[in-house]
């Protein structure tokens, strides 16, 4: 693990880098609220998908992680969107969004060592997004569904 401080960056100006980090690589692609989820719990956490080192540690509750991060991502997003980084776009399947034009020159100014190490992890799962196309998408769901088993087999919500 990289980041070894123990705060986590879960606020919703720190998440909302995050994804505009994350649309910023899959550029020009538009990406669905579900789809940032995915990609904002293992852009930090790349380890898990046989990736680069993860930069936050590992939780053991990690679907509780990912399931409280949906409303900050909204949230973070709304920022984003308020100060032209993010575009929304209407499409058949529903609301979708994508990096605007200032977003590149913003994300160039995030030079600490953490935030191009952020990018680097972005730009890693946008190229194996590409490579894999649908699977990667599913194969990120498959494991939040799994570890959801495993929390409700331990916490004895499993049905027999």
């Amino acid at each position: 693990m990289i980041f070894t401080n123990t705060a986590l960056f879960n606020g919703t100006i720190e998440t909302g880098l995050r994804s505009l980090m994350i649309l910023e690589a899959f550029y020009p692609k538009n990406l669905d609220l579900d789809s940032i989820s995915l990609l904002d719990y293992f852009v930090v956490h790349t380890a898990d998908l046989c990736g680069p080192e993860s930069l936050h540690p590992t939780v053991s509750a990690r679907v509780g992680e990912y399931r409280v991060r949906r409303k900050l991502i909204q949230e973070g997003l709304q920022m984003l969107i308020r100060i032209s980084l993010v575009s929304v776009i209407e499409a058949t399947d529903g609301i979708r969004f994508v990096s605007a034009d200032d977003a590149p020159a913003f994300v160039k100014l995030l030079a600490t060592d953490y935030n191009r190490n952020l990018s680097d992890r972005a730009i890693w799962l946008a190229q194996r997004a590409q490579r894999q196309g649908d699977s990667f998408f599913a194969e990120m769901r498959a494991y939040i569904d799994r570890w959801t088993l495993e929390f409700q087999a331990d916490e004895g919500y499993a049905s027999a």
